[in-house]
């Protein structure tokens, strides 16, 4: 009984070490991902009156949405 017991705690482990290190492996390139797009918008000069036209082109097609097709943003469905 203890040599099933030893066998499958070091199984538990084992398995439990190769999670933490697939995930520090998938964080680590999250970061590099992260990185490389931070880099591109500081690269590009990308500004926050950049920022103000996407949220003001976004309103203006809600609206439009809403008053030419009748889609109510964020409007629960009526059976």
């Amino acid at each position: 009984m203890n040599t099933y017991l030893a066998i499958i705690t070091t199984v538990l482990v084992l398995t439990q070490i190769v999670r933490v290190t697939q995930n520090a492996i998938s964080l680590k390139r999250q970061e590099k991902a992260v990185n490389r797009q931070l880099a591109w918008l500081n690269k590009n000069y990308v500004t926050e009156e950049d920022f103000d036209n996407q949220r003001t082109s976004f309103t203006l097609l809600r609206m439009w949405l809403e008053k030419e097709l009748d889609i109510r943003y964020g409007a629960e469905m009526e059976d």
